[in-house]
């Protein structure tokens, strides 16, 4: 199981349906056994949204994560779905890669995995072939 950790270097998020529906277009910065950079595109449902601070709002998001870089000497990019939610200040967030995505050395990659807030950013725990 390779782990990493992810921070946000943009996020460019607007709502489509007011204080309802959002579109984010976010790129990460990865470091660790992963290294390189995820492009995501979500779209967010927020079940309760707080004008004042957006981190105390509920929602429920899915997107599509492009990770382009290199895991143990390995290079190239592959795609993953995206799929979580929070609620009452708990986070849940499960990806898996989509067969066929892979290319350069991922040709053929397949896995899953999970990502959870820490004090560093988010960490990425992936199980893949």
């Amino acid at each position: 199981m390779a782990k990493s950790i992810f921070k946000v270097n943009d996020w460019q998020e607007v709502f489509t349906i007011e204080e309802k529906v959002a579109h984010a277009r976010v790129v990460y910065d990865v470091e660790g056994e992963l290294t390189g950079k995820i492009d995501v595109d979500y779209t967010i449902l927020y079940l309760e949204y707080n004008k004042e601070d957006i981190h105390q709002s509920s929602s429920v998001f899915e997107g599509f994560m492009v990770f382009k870089g290199e895991i143990e000497g390995r290079k190239g990019s592959f795609i993953l779905a995206d799929k979580g939610s929070f609620v009452d200040n708990q986070y849940e967030a499960k990806v898996e890669i989509i067969p066929g995505t892979g290319t350069e050395d991922f040709t053929g990659i397949t896995g899953k995995g999970i990502y959870e807030p820490t004090a560093e950013g988010m960490l990425l725990s992936l199980d893949f072939n």
